[in-house]
């Protein structure tokens, strides 16, 4: 055992801003996760759809920079969610580049889904305090 690099691990662990920020992604996406989990849906798909939605047709890039998603994140769950028949591709008349917009049935389960969500979200709203959770809010601001 090395007592500097055992000094440096116990700094980085205690300190380490993104340590900190994986792990409450990972507490609270598991929180979604579970009560999505009747409806064969993760929260990363639930946040496509919901932007689908809102945007009405976007580009697999548009999506993963809106909602800050690596391509491989958006590839594998954009193909999972077109197999399922929540989002279809936009013929676009042989332009170049693919659009995506959410279909009815992804619609229905945003609403079927919804109560689920709701509970969810009073979960994660009992973990952070209403004060964490309002500074989350803030902070996904000031990054968006």
């Amino acid at each position: 055992m090395n007592p500097t690099t055992d000094n440096l691990a116990v700094t980085i662990g205690n300190e380490c801003l993104a340590g900190k920020a994986r792990r409450l992604s990972r507490v609270i996406t598991g929180i979604y996760d579970r009560a999505l989990m009747p409806f064969g849906i993760k929260i990363n798909q639930a946040s496509i759809l919901v932007f689908l939605s809102i945007a009405g047709e976007a580009s697999p890039g548009d999506i993963g920079k809106r909602l800050q998603m690596e391509k491989s994140t958006v590839s594998r769950n954009v193909d999972r969610m077109r197999k399922s028949g929540w989002i279809e591709i936009v013929e676009r008349g042989g332009r170049a580049g693919q659009l995506l917009r959410i279909t009815p049935a992804g619609q229905q389960l945003l609403v079927d889904s919804h109560p689920y969500w709701q509970q969810a979200q009073e979960k994660a709203q009992a973990l952070l305090g209403a004060e964490g959770a309002d500074s989350l809010r803030l902070l996904a601001e000031r990054i968006r």
